[in-house]
């Protein structure tokens, strides 16, 4: 049930403060005029206070009845609705994910991400999620080596990344090594991808072996 008393309870209190001043105007001190003057401009006040209680109580009721209406839509769908909907069930990395240079010089300084979030037939959806990508240097004994993790999960950060020209239907995150950590120490880097989707709660993951340029690999070709 959809309730919002606190601006009619505003609204009573103004308006009982007000008869509670009307009624103790032969209580005031002072000359007769000074005291209904001090009177007349705390009731024009209160007067004020209420119409804008007044207006903000209809503005309430406003946004009540729009909540009820949308409430009783989804009553109607029934709670099988978002099997009729076109929601993200997979993703993928595009095959332009891959070690990116970002400074000029030579070697790849990180990997650019392009994740896909696709519904059950395939075609891309512009969906809204967390995303989270981790690049991980596998080729070391034991337990792979973190590179560097990002998130993001900002609607306006996301909105940003999304990059939705022709064939380009995708988001692109920049992702540059850990500056501690630095580059990795082969060629081969994975990409593990995570997308929390925001509508319908699923975490979806996709994982994508890459190659990248390293500085050393220019240096040994020069000998």
């Amino acid at each position: 049930m959809i309730r919002l008393s606190t601006a009619h309870n505003k609204v009573s209190a103004a308006w009982a403060a007000a008869l509670a001043l009307l009624v103790g105007i032969s209580a005031c001190n002072g000359p007769p005029d000074d005291r209904l003057r001090t009177c007349q401009q705390k009731v024009d006040a209160l007067t004020q206070e209420t119409a804008q209680l007044e207006q903000e109580l209809l503005a309430s009721d406003g946004r009540i009845a729009q909540l009820r209406q949308q409430v009783e839509n989804l009553q109607e769908l029934g709670p099988d609705r978002l099997k009729a909907m076109f929601v993200v069930e997979r993703i993928e990395l595009a095959s332009l994910t891959g070690g990116a240079d970002y400074d000029g010089l030579l070697g790849d300084d990180g990997v650019t991400v392009y994740l896909r979030p696709l519904d059950a037939d395939g075609h891309v959806l512009k969906a809204a999620g967390e995303i989270i990508i981790e690049l991980l240097d596998t080729n070391l004994p034991g337990t792979p080596r973190s590179l560097g993790q990002y998130v993001c999960n900002a609607p306006a950060e996301l909105r940003r990344l999304w990059h939705g020209r022709f064939l380009t239907d995708h988001y692109t995150i920049r992702c540059p090594w850990d500056p501690v950590i630095g580059p990795p120490t082969h060629r081969q880097v994975e990409v593990k991808a995570t997308f929390n989707d925001f509508l319908t709660g699923k975490r979806l993951t996709a994982i994508k072996t890459v190659r990248v340029d390293l500085p050393e690999a220019h240096n040994n070709a020069g000998h």
